[in-house]
C-alpha cells in the first residue's frame, strides 16, 4: 500500500469536508462556510510536502475537524483554521479573506515571512513571538502543530523530523503553556492538545533515536 493510500485510508478529504460543512451549517457558522469554500479554491491542485503527495486541503480540514471534536465551535476560530495557510502559500492578502477582522488578523499573524535584510532564524523568532497574545492565532498554531507532528512520518526526512521536534519544544510548547495560563476557557481542549502533542513528540523522538 502506498503512503498516500495508507494515510487516506483513515482520513478522507470528502469525509472531513462533510463533517466541517455539516457542523458549520448546524451552528450557523457563516464565516466557516465561506472560509471552507475559499480555502478549497485557494489550495486547489496543491499537495502537501513529501512523497505521500496528499491534497493540501486535507491539512486545514483535519485541523478544523480536530477543533470541532474538541468542542471549539467558534466561527472566527474555525474560519482562521481553514484559512491559516492561504496568505503564506497562495499569495492572498489578509484583507482579501472573506471573514471578519478577528479571523483575518489571526491569519496575518500565522503567515510566516522574512523581512528584507532579516535572517531566517530572526524571522522565525519574531514570528513565534507574535502568536501567543492572539487567542485565535495561538489555538490555531497548536492545532496546526499537532497535525504536522502526526503527518511527519509521511512527509519528513529524519533530519527534518529532528529539526521540527526541536522547533516545537523551543517555540510551540511555550505557546501552549501561555494558552493554558491565559485562555482558561479552553482548559479541556488544551489539556487534550497538550497530551497529544507531548505523546507524539516523545514517541517520535524515541523511535528516531533508536534508528540513528
Amino acid at each position: 500500500m502506498k503512503e498516500s493510500e495508507s494515510y487516506e485510508h483513515f482520513i478522507k478529504v470528502e469525509t472531513l469536508r462533510e463533517e466541517v460543512q455539516r457542523t458549520a451549517a448546524a451552528h450557523r457558522l457563516q464565516q466557516t462556510l465561506d472560509a471552507l469554500s475559499f480555502a478549497e479554491r485557494c489550495h486547489a491542485g496543491q499537495k502537501r510536502k513529501g512523497p505521500a503527495r496528499l491534497p493540501y486541503i486535507i491539512h486545514p480540514l483535519t485541523m478544523a475537524s480536530h477543533a470541532i471534536s474538541l468542542g471549539l465551535l467558534e466561527d472566527d476560530l474555525l474560519a482562521a483554521i481553514l484559512l491559516h495557510d492561504t496568505c503564506e502559500d497562495c499569495g492572498i492578502l489578509p484583507e482579501e479573506l472573506p471573514v471578519h477582522p478577528a479571523a483575518r488578523e489571526a491569519v496575518r499573524l500565522l503567515s510566516f515571512s522574512v523581512l528584507p535584510g532579516e535572517e531566517r532564524a530572526a524571522a522565525k523568532k519574531r514570528y513565534f513571538a507574535q502568536i501567543p497574545a492572539n487567542r485565535i492565532a495561538a489555538v490555531t498554531k497548536l492545532l496546526d502543530r499537532c497535525n504536522n507532528l502526526s503527518y511527519m512520518v509521511y512527509g519528513f526526512s529524519k533530519e527534518k523530523m529532528l529539526d521540527y521536534i526541536d522547533e516545537t519544544k523551543r517555540y510551540v510548547i511555550p505557546i501552549l503553556q501561555y494558552a493554558k495560563e491565559h485562555y482558561r476557557e479552553y482548559g479541556n481542549a488544551l489539556f487534550l492538545i497538550n497530551y497529544q502533542m507531548c505523546s507524539l513528540l516523545n514517541s517520535i523522538q524515541v523511535l528516531l533515536e533508536r534508528s540513528l
